[in-house]
């Protein structure tokens, strides 16, 4: 069975489950995008970069604030299954997560 981390289906329903704003959406796909070509650029899992890049954001929409954001995300996504790895590097994308 392909990993959550992999599997592009299961992490666009968890974006739209808790993202709805169209700007915020776009934006998800956009940097999926790049990092995707950054991925393939490096020889790296295009899949895997490609989801992080889907989810560094999706909870932006109901926790904004420094102190949820993007915790209360990694904590959504230990819930579902993701491993440590992949929710260490969401979290690295806000400089101010340590």
């Amino acid at each position: 069975m392909e990993s959550n981390t992999k599997n592009r289906d299961y992490c666009l329903s968890i974006l739209q489950e808790y993202t709805r704003g169209e700007s915020l959406l776009k934006h998800a796909y956009a940097v999926e995008t790049c990092v995707k070509s950054y991925a393939k650029k490096f020889n790296e899992d295009e899949a895997y970069w490609g989801n992080v890049a889907l989810l560094h954001d999706f909870d932006y929409e109901m926790y904004p604030s420094m102190e949820d954001h993007p915790f209360k995300g990694a904590e959504i996504l230990k819930e579902k299954g993701f491993d440590d790895e992949f929710r260490n590097t969401i979290l690295s994308h806000a400089g101010y997560s340590g």
